[in-house]
């Protein structure tokens, strides 16, 4: 993220902006550039939508987002949004974070067939998620739960709780908020309960770093309460050598005037877990979230010898 204020162009050119073909990819994408266009007033922009391995079904770190971040590169596109989450801590050369909005809702939820809560699911339910992160934190909350993997967009997901696949399916709330499915949630996790996916509610414009045109326009809607947590998690999560797919979780946020920072990690397999909270000032994200990633590092390294 550029730390430079650009100076608006006198003319603003029509953006091409570059999204996956989900219904909440494109969603959040309009959503982006509906703030865009009140913060850049006769601003102009074309959706191009563009097929990446996470939809092909390739399960690898920025499979979301690297068909995209190359047509950018090539100039076939100006800007692209992105769930935070889904990208990598390192970006490939010549592209950068030109803006984050607000964040959204960053907890997790459930959504259940017969509308019933964790705690009122029957011994031995079957709950549906993709994540490491979800199932090691559900099986802490419910140890007698059978956790399966389910893998597809929200829709598809949510609809193996309606066929009666699974009982219910753990899902990002945020998802449902931007679609306005808010009425399937049918309960939302606390941190205490589960600590969400770093970056989770997050969204992020990317431009090419050359492009002064476009970062002007961009950096108008960044917020600077979700800059300074994501730079708390993404560091966290870097310090532990781990992706967005990994048994991690972190969430950051400001607490009388100081960046407060929760981490969970688990092993492989889920037997083994640390969690700790961290505070620091609010322009010492990033040190925050190395240390606190170091210092669970340290306690599993003192375990395993």
């Amino acid at each position: 993220m550029t730390s430079n204020i650009l100076e608006t162009p006198r003319k603003i050119k029509k953006l091409l902006v570059g999204t996956r073909g989900s219904l909440l990819a494109v969603t959040q994408t309009h959503l982006v550039m509906k703030m865009l266009q009140d913060a850049n007033p006769g601003l102009e922009y074309e959706v191009r939508t563009i097929k990446t391995s996470g939809d092909e079904g390739i399960d690898i770190l920025g499979a979301f987002v690297k068909e995209v971040e190359l047509e950018l590169k090539r100039g076939h596109i100006d800007l692209a949004i992105h769930s935070l989450k889904d990208m990598p801590t390192q970006l490939p050369s010549g592209v950068c974070i030109g803006a984050m909005p607000v964040r959204g809702e960053h907890r997790d939820c459930l959504v259940s067939r017969n509308k019933l809560k964790l705690n009122e699911l029957p011994a031995g339910a079957k709950v549906g998620t993709s994540s490491l992160r979800r199932a090691y934190q559900l099986k802490l909350l419910r140890p007698d739960l059978e956790i399966l993997p389910i893998h597809g967009n929200i829709i598809t997901r949510m609809k193996k709780a309606e066929d009666g696949i699974v009982d219910a399916v753990v899902l990002a709330a945020a998802g449902l908020e931007r679609v306005d499915m808010v009425h399937k949630i049918t309960q939302v996790f606390t941190e205490e309960e589960m600590l969400p996916a770093v970056s989770q509610g997050i969204l992020a414009v990317e431009v090419r770093d050359d492009d002064m045109e476009t970062l002007a326009i961009v950096q108008k809607i960044t917020d600077v309460r979700a800059e300074q947590a994501a730079a708390a998690e993404r560091a966290f999560l870097s310090a532990l050598g781990g992706g967005c797919r990994m048994p991690i979780g972190g969430y950051a946020r400001m607490i009388n005037n100081e960046l407060v920072l929760d981490g969970i990690m688990f092993n492989e397999d889920g037997t083994i877990f640390e969690t700790e909270r961290l505070g620091s000032a609010l322009n010492q994200g990033t040190e925050l979230g190395t240390n606190l990633g170091n210092i669970l590092l340290g306690r599993f390294g003192q375990k395993n010898n």
